[in-house]
């Protein structure tokens, strides 16, 4: 009997606790015209550095008291990436925007009418945009950044980070196969979906060069990945950026263009035009970078024809 009440009270207070988010949420947000609902995908510092771009914009443009911005921050998997999109519908917010393929996913699955604005998604843009949906790809290939990779070291084995679970990551992964039966080199694939795996997992294989994909996983594990490579002295090449945390060679879309294109189309929406009239575009710029640090300390040089090409050098 205690046990049975011990079930059902750990019901009530879950489901008290949840009304009293909603409650406090909607509170929150009673005071300003237009509430904007934001789901950032795991802890990575390069969608931090977007939706700092994002609400720069809307500052800028002069929405900083007229929206109320609520975020959601949910582990990357697929239940806590729909109840966080669960949340936002539930309170009935104005838009929502997403940093991400997998947060995407998770908004469009929900079937919502709720505009959609999303943002950091690798172009091609491979889902089904209904009419409320508008967003940005990212215009960064894997043939460009594979480029750069070959120039600083001869490449036999290259190992792959990716999720099989993301369909950025995975296409990514099929690009550089591709890519692999034309320069003739052997992929060794590691199916990253638990940060806790890595060391496991990278530790097993023998390579000469790592390429890590954008997935929510890679992400998140990313400085243990950094610290991997360096230790054992194999070159890194992603299109992930962040904070004080940088591969061998970064190529990647501009957080701040990403951020102030995700901003305009919220701003055109509560302007009055439906998101299907405004055009889903991509990223025009990119930001280079040679670690050239790191590169030094595994004996590695990085052509001068190339040096001349990045934004930005790590010294």
């Amino acid at each position: 009997m205690k046990d049975k009440f011990k079930v059902q009270n750990s019901k009530l207070k879950a489901a008290f606790f949840t009304l009293l988010l909603l409650f406090l949420f909607t509170c929150n947000a009673v005071a300003a015209d237009k509430i904007i609902g934001v789901i950032m995908t795991g802890d990575i510092s390069y969608y931090s550095d977007v939706h700092d771009a994002f609400t720069a914009r809307l500052v800028r443009k002069g929405y900083a008291e007229k929206v109320e911005i609520l975020i959601q921050k949910p582990y990357p998997d697929p239940i806590s990436l729909s109840n966080a999109a669960r949340k936002l519908i539930a309170i009935d917010v104005d838009v929502i925007v997403t940093y991400g393929a997998p947060a995407t996913d998770a908004v469009l699955r929900e079937q919502t009418e709720i505009p959609i604005v999303y943002s950091c998604v690798y172009e091609p843009c491979n889902f089904k945009q209904p009419r409320n949906v508008t967003g940005t790809c990212s215009k960064t290939h894997v043939s460009s950044l594979l480029r750069y990779l070959r120039a600083i070291t001869a490449i036999s084995t290259l190992g792959v980070i990716y999720n099989s679970d993301e369909a950025d990551s995975l296409q990514q992964g099929l690009e550089l196969n591709r890519f692999s039966n034309q320069f003739g080199f052997k992929i060794e694939g590691i199916n990253l979906k638990n940060p806790k795996d890595l060391k496991q997992m990278l530790s097993a294989k023998k390579m000469d060069a790592l390429f890590i994909t954008n997935s929510t996983t890679s992400g998140r594990a990313f400085p243990a990945i950094l610290s991997f490579s360096l230790e054992n002295k194999i070159p890194t090449a992603t299109f992930l950026s962040g904070k004080n945390q940088y591969a061998t060679i970064t190529l990647s879309p501009a957080s701040k263009e990403q951020g102030e294109k995700a901003a305009e189309k919220v701003i055109s929406i509560f302007e009055g035009i439906p998101p299907d009239k405004i055009k889903v575009d991509t990223s025009s710029e990119t930001e280079l970078i040679f670690n050239l640090k790191e590169a030094n300390s595994m004996g590695l040089k990085i052509p001068m024809e190339l040096v001349t090409e990045a934004t930005r050098l790590i010294q």
